[in-house]
């Protein structure tokens, strides 16, 4: 068949493929010039959307030199405008539009561009912050609370910029309400900046509703964001205080454990925050609790020694008892408990000073028997520790091997 009498769908074939090649090229050539040269990439396709907006950014950006030109700002808003036309769908134009109207001083025309921009561009940072401070200018903490959210879950590093107004929001009651709705909602934030409040925080009375709202919440407080705050509390004498709040987060199922000592049986396994027990891990000794025929009956609490130096005050419960006369009491037994100085229960107050006393030393063999000690809480001494130690005087004295049993600690007031 000859060049003439080629069939005419043939010609329109190749044209339409050479136009999608070239459709192609210039696509490729304007995605690839949109951002560093956005002039180059309107020459090749002159709707390309990311290209307008760039031109836009560039034009209505407000630098050292202050807000854009007449001229400029007229270029920006056109060039938003017809990158909106471009994609429809996408927020950031109308953010640059809103800058536009803040730098005219038209606030409120500012604001409703800055609220579409970060409905329809939800990581839109810029919107965001600027929602966020306006927000906040006005004092209107529950529409500033969703913007501070949602930059610091698209930009967690962002968390130590806003250190500062966070302590400022934890310590202001008015915001409270707005912040402990976000906090109820768990964002990745939470914990962390629980933790800021309690170690940094310049009001503790200031901060304590904060918290008490979010006792309340569903869940509560999980015990890495209750433990500092019960001991920033404790810290500073609010002592009673601390207590409330550790056991109005109880489960119904461990109440039946509160007193003077909380659960002295070890029937529960220990949350190490606040008033329960504090087991800690020191090389040369097994701290765990096991079911046994001991004195309580169904579990207690056993410590087994490696028979080496172990510098031991690792089992402690904090406790809140008023000035007054007491009456400490442990069953305890010693399994081949080798030691010069044996394993004492000790009371001491948590801001420190000689110790209120201790219980005579278990060591050796012995059988279940009970260990007492009555003491004297003066008054100042708010919170006490209670603590199971090796009283070694010299390095050499912390040598200690076998195991020792303890069970069904109690506390009670003497007239």
């Amino acid at each position: 068949m000859t060049e003439a009498r080629r069939p005419p769908w043939r010609w329109l074939v190749l044209v339409a493929l050479l136009f999608a090649g070239w459709r192609v090229a210039t696509l490729g050539l304007a995605d690839h010039y949109a951002r560093s040269s956005p002039e180059r990439a309107l020459f090749w396709r002159a709707d390309h959307p990311e290209a307008l907006l760039a031109r836009a950014e560039a034009l209505g950006r407000v630098g050292p030199e202050g807000p854009p030109t007449k001229a400029d700002a007229e270029m920006a808003a056109e060039y938003a405008r017809r990158a909106l036309r471009a994609d429809p769908l996408d927020g950031r134009p109308y953010r640059v539009l809103g800058q536009l109207a803040a730098a005219e001083g038209n606030e409120a025309r500012a604001a409703g561009l800055f609220t579409l921009a970060a409905r329809r561009a939800p990581r839109d940072r810029p919107a965001h912050f600027w929602l966020l401070d306006h927000h906040l200018k006005a004092s209107r903490p529950a529409q500033a609370m969703p913007h501070l959210d949602t930059l610091l879950r698209i930009q967690p590093n962002l968390f130590t910029r806003f250190e500062p107004l966070l302590l400022a929001l934890a310590g202001a009651p008015p915001a409270h309400a707005a912040l402990a709705d976000t906090l109820a909602k768990n964002p990745p934030w939470r914990a962390r900046f629980l933790v800021l409040a309690s170690s940094k925080g310049e009001d503790a009375a200031a901060m304590a509703p904060l918290f008490e709202q979010l006792r309340q919440t569903p869940g509560g407080l999980a015990d890495n964001e209750l433990g500092p705050w019960l001991d920033r509390l404790v810290r500073e004498g609010r002592v009673g205080q601390a207590y409330l709040l550790w056991a109005g987060q109880l489960p119904k199922e461990k109440l039946a454990a509160l007193g003077n000592v909380y659960n002295g049986g070890f029937e529960h396994e220990p949350a190490p925050v606040g008033f329960d027990w504090r087991f800690a891990r020191v090389p040369g000794a097994r701290i765990e609790r096991l079911s046994t025929e001991g004195a309580g009956g169904r579990v207690a609490l056993r410590v087994a020694f490696e028979d080496r130096r172990v510098p031991f005050a690792h089992v402690r419960q904090m406790l809140a008892l008023p000035a007054g006369r007491y009456r400490f009491q442990a069953q305890a037994k010693a399994d081949s408990l080798r030691t010069d100085r044996g394993l004492v229960w000790q009371l001491a107050c948590v801001a420190g000073g000689k110790p209120l006393g201790e219980t005579p030393p278990l060591l050796g063999h012995t059988p279940w028997r009970t260990l007492e000690l009555a003491f004297e809480v003066p008054p100042g001494c708010e919170g006490q520790w209670l603590t199971l130690r090796l009283p070694a005087r010299i390095p050499a004295e912390q040598r200690i091997g076998g195991r020792a049993w303890f069970d069904d600690l109690k506390i009670s007031r003497l007239p």
